[in-house]
């Protein structure tokens, strides 16, 4: 499986981080070895990825974060995460990825709740039902090699994703009541968090108060919009300093930071070390 590769706009003009896209398909699934396009150097993805590893091989990264590589674990990856496995030979896998389109039609919201960009550990599938799992991803490769029904690989793909989530000790694991605003939550943040730091505008949009948007989310996550904001700004932060190709300053800018020495103040204060002393330190890995 090829995905192709363009450069990803950045949030004014121009992103420098390799964007790894779908052919003009919205879903693929594979029992191959598989790669997001390029696999060493981090990438961002513009899908939604299932990654099930086989066998033992290392580490991969998930928004420069590593990850163990272990047989029948399970990642799922989020559209825009930073994505690289730094291995010449790509561990075995099978792989499912799909489009927004198609992630927007899984109706439970606790399942699209796996894919939130705030709890990347791996889910592991117990010994007794790795081949009832085997067997059901079996039936989403004959569809999707066959007559690819999407209405049949959505039915498929949820039940999947209804088994991870049994398996899953998972931190976002809502009532039925409240899934529905927070998954809204985080995609106000994914998408204002550089412009909107109050908490109040994310609770006026939602319709809770911050006092009680902040203690579903401390009793959910153990964090306020507060320290997920700045988790976002963080891990973007580190995306654009990876590839060392924008000033400082200018990722400041980006971000919404006044100038150059509050967002270093934030960053060291958040990592322990400066902006530059990450990318001294930090890019070279991820590079071929």
């Amino acid at each position: 499986m090829y995905l192709r590769r363009r450069t990803w706009p950045s949030m004014k003009n121009s992103r420098n981080i390799p964007l790894h896209t779908l052919p003009a398909l919205p879903f693929l699934a594979s029992d191959q070895r598989t790669a997001f396009g390029e696999h060493w150097p981090s990438h961002r993805i513009d899908f939604y990825a299932i990654v099930w590893f086989t066998e033992d091989s290392g580490v991969h990264f998930i928004d420069f974060e590593s990850y163990p590589i272990r047989e029948n674990t399970v990642y799922l990856i989020g559209r825009n995460q930073v994505h690289s496995i730094p291995s010449e030979v790509l561990p075995k896998a099978k792989t499912i990825v799909f489009a927004a389109s198609f992630f927007h039609r899984i109706e439970e919201p606790f399942l699209r709740q796996l894919f939130l960009p705030f709890a990347n550990d791996g889910i592991l599938i117990p010994g007794q039902m790795q081949q009832a799992l085997a067997n059901l991803f079996g039936l989403i490769v004959l569809e999707n090699k066959g007559q690819n029904d999407l209405t049949l690989l959505l039915k498929y793909t949820t039940a999947f994703l209804w088994q991870l989530y049994r398996f899953a000790n998972h931190q976002l694991s809502f009532t039925a009541g409240e899934d529905s605003r927070i998954i809204k939550l985080f995609q106000l943040l994914e998408k204002h968090y550089t412009e909107e730091r109050s908490a109040g505008f994310y609770a006026e949009q939602i319709g809770l108060t911050p006092k009680r948007i902040n203690e579903i989310l401390r009793e959910r996550t153990g964090m306020t919009i507060s320290q997920l904001l700045y988790q976002l700004l963080l891990t973007e932060a580190k995306r654009e300093l990876f590839h060392g190709r924008l000033p400082i300053k200018e990722i400041a800018y980006q971000l919404g930071f006044a100038d150059q020495s509050y967002f270093a103040r934030f960053f060291k204060k958040h990592t322990g070390i400066t902006p530059e002393e990450f990318r001294e330190k930090e890019s070279p890995r991820f590079r071929v």
